[in-house]
């Protein structure tokens, strides 16, 4: 197998049509993060995006995109902001992990979020989890009933809620996809409030985060684009939301909600609202994202496998790498974790800060 390595910018007409080709081809792949434009739109921000393309015979098989680090690391497009990565390729096509980094240049590849299907990379899983989603594909009534003969009782909850915040609030107007550009910074100052409140990395502290969401946001293509919807009470804003969607899929991204109204749970009704809309345009899943919110569970009743890890090769980066892992897992089953616990959490707050660096 051939690797060339390019430049985002040298993605042309050609290789888009290559790209959307494999995607399609693969059911593992139909997130929006897999789409070219995604890549594209982390490219415009920030300088470290390359895409390795892969060729066998002559035809190209695959791409790889990612984020180049200090040191030979490499890491996900989108860095913390990437809920899917991988190889863009068809089902069938395999690949040598240790050629494809020695072709990037890259020492490893740390992965949070990769599809577990992708089996040249199954040596290097080292923790699991899934990402909870709706199915949509036989329409949102379908949806609703299964979730109901299940005993899930949080859709017909919120249902209730919904005609009681109309009732004492004011109607209910949900805004599929919003222009204003005023309703996606709100939900930035949300968002930026719950990490506060929270104590967790605050995400959009970073100029390129923001700027890679209103990229998106401003992009509206048939196979990609970027989706802000708003659910209002009379002429109040109660809860957004700004996601994208591919082809088939509408990813659950970036929610919020005014908390003076949050004994309506204005999220959750918004949730189903863009659960209607997204099957109303025919697509067949809304995926939520990894995570362990419990409102996921209420929701979901599929889920996509994921893998966290990293892929190495043979060099220092390896070493380094492996023998920082050794020795978390070696203090973790010692006493002598204790003294030297505090500067555990630091060096793992600082890990979660570079993944958005």
């Amino acid at each position: 197998m051939k690797f060339s390595l390019i430049e985002a910018a040298e993605l042309d007409a050609q290789h888009r049509a290559a790209w959307l080709a494999l995607q399609r081809a693969n059911p593992a792949l139909q997130s929006p993060y897999f789409c070219p434009e995604f890549t594209l739109a982390a490219a415009a921000v920030r300088n470290d995006v390359q895409i390795a393309v892969l060729e066998e015979a002559g035809a190209i098989v695959g791409f790889f995109p990612f984020q180049r680090g200090p040191f030979g690391a490499g890491r996900p497009v989108g860095g913390g902001l990437s809920d899917y990565h991988g190889v863009v390729a068809a089902p069938e096509t395999g690949w040598d992990v240790v050629e494809l980094l020695r072709a990037c240049g890259l020492a490893y590849w740390e992965f949070d979020h990769l599809v577990t299907e992708q089996a040249a990379f199954g040596d290097y899983h080292a923790r699991w989890a899934v990402s909870p989603a709706l199915d949509l594909s036989a329409g949102f009534s379908a949806y609703r009933e299964r979730r109901r003969a299940a005993g899930a009782g949080r859709i017909v909850q919120l249902e209730r809620k919904a005609r009681k915040l109309a009732r004492e609030v004011g109607p209910l107007k949900f805004v599929a996809h919003s222009l204003e550009r005023d309703l996606l910074e709100r939900i930035f100052q949300w968002k930026a409030e719950q990490c506060r409140r929270s104590g967790v990395v605050d995400f959009f502290a970073q100029d390129w985060t923001r700027a890679l969401v209103q990229r998106i946001w401003a992009t509206n293509d048939m196979h990609f684009a970027g989706v802000l919807s708003a659910l209002y009470a009379g002429d109040q804003l109660v809860a957004a939301h700004m996601g994208m969607r591919s082809e088939s899929v509408w990813h659950w991204w970036f929610p919020g909600y005014d908390r003076n109204f949050s004994q309506y749970s204005p999220g959750g009704v918004l949730l189903l609202k863009v659960a209607e809309q997204a099957a109303l345009q025919g697509l067949q899943q809304l995926d939520l994202g990894k995570g362990d919110d419990p409102y996921k569970d209420s929701f979901a009743d599929c889920a996509v496998p994921l893998a966290e890890g990293f892929a190495w090769r043979p060099s220092l980066g390896d070493s380094v790498r492996r023998l920082t892992a050794g020795t978390e897992s070696l203090l973790r089953g010692s006493r002598v974790i204790e003294p030297v616990r505090p500067l555990l959490r630091m060096a793992k707050r600082w890990s979660r800060r570079q993944r958005f660096a």
